[in-house]
């Protein structure tokens, strides 16, 4: 009988499966105002590829609020993994303030039950990731730098003008932090001396003149409802405060957004300029100009994640060092 042929192992083996593509890298957002709070996902080049948001139930006690907002972080991981197939890598956060650097805690003046909250910590735990973090107007600011209005310009002034009033300094290609990082606070500028009391304690200030929230309360109406008087003030106090900081500062350009500056549209922009102009006459600063966000409804998301992106860098650049 004769032997069977040995067989051909080499022949017979199927060809080695290539290994897997690493996934694409992206952020986590996380963007906290006084009356929504948003979550999304952010590519490292700064796209916006998926958001959900939640209106703030000031009812809720602080640990009912930070359940309200994992939700949506939760919802946002899982979509990054089933539905875009990319990695979380860090977490952003633009936050409204006051606030200690990082976001370590945040006390937003219309959040009230979230005072002294340990927000970093609180997403740390929840997310098992690195977190990074800043305050809501200097997010935007480092979005509107990057990819927005802003945009190759080594100095200016970006502002949010919603239920709050929020500032973000760039100076020399630098972002301002200030002593504690709330460098910025541009709605504590006084526009009124004497005027109503603001939720900080001194009055006058921006914030409690033309925010959203003073808004209502003084008209009594949503500042979704406005009338053209209110329109026209609210862009002068804002033109007003925005001449103090381009004087002090050198600086010609002011980037606003935020839904009462958006929403108020051309009347807003045209009174707040008419008023920069009025107050900005050294030589330095005539011509400054006022001008709304380029990137819309998504700088805020886009800004938390250019603040993980900052830190993703920094991060990695230390470690290179050492």
């Amino acid at each position: 009988m004769t032997a069977p042929a040995a067989t051909d192992e080499a022949s017979d083996a199927q060809p080695a499966a290539p290994a897997p593509k690493p996934l694409a890298e992206v952020v986590l957002a996380i963007d906290i105002g006084g009356t929504k709070m948003g979550v999304g996902l952010v590519t490292m080049q700064g796209e916006l590829i998926d958001r959900d948001k939640v209106d703030v139930d000031h009812h809720l006690g602080a640990d009912a609020l930070f359940a309200t907002l994992n939700a949506l972080i939760e919802s946002q991981l899982a979509r990054a993994r089933e539905h875009h197939h990319m990695r979380v890598v860090a977490v952003g956060v633009g936050s409204a303030g006051p606030s200690t650097p990082n976001v370590e805690t945040i006390s937003p003046l219309n959040i009230h039950s979230w005072r002294n909250f340990p927000l970093r910590e609180r997403l740390s735990l929840a997310t098992r990731l690195p977190v990074f973090g800043d305050l809501d107007a200097k997010a935007l600011a480092l979005a509107e730098g990057w990819l927005g209005a802003a945009q190759g310009k080594q100095s200016f002034l970006a502002m949010v003008v919603s239920t709050g009033v929020g500032g973000g300094i760039v100076l020399n290609g630098q972002l301002l932090d200030g002593a504690g990082g709330n460098a910025g606070h541009v709605g504590h500028i006084i526009v009124e001396p004497n005027g109503r009391r603001c939720p900080c304690g001194s009055r006058g200030c921006l914030e409690a003149e033309a925010s959203g929230a003073a808004i209502e309360s003084i008209t009594g109406r949503s500042p979704t409802e406005p009338t053209y008087e209110i329109m026209q003030r609210t862009g002068r106090l804002v033109g007003r405060a925005c001449a103090s900081v381009c004087n002090v500062l050198d600086l010609d350009l002011v980037v606003v957004g935020g839904s009462v500056a958006l929403g108020f549209g051309a009347t807003f922009f045209n009174s707040a300029q008419e008023s920069l102009d009025e107050h900005a006459k050294l030589s330095f600063v005539r011509g400054a100009r006022i001008t709304p966000v380029r990137l819309g409804d998504r700088g805020p998301l886009i800004g938390a994640g250019a603040v993980a992106v900052r830190g993703i860098h920094r991060t990695r650049r230390a470690r290179s060092s050492r």
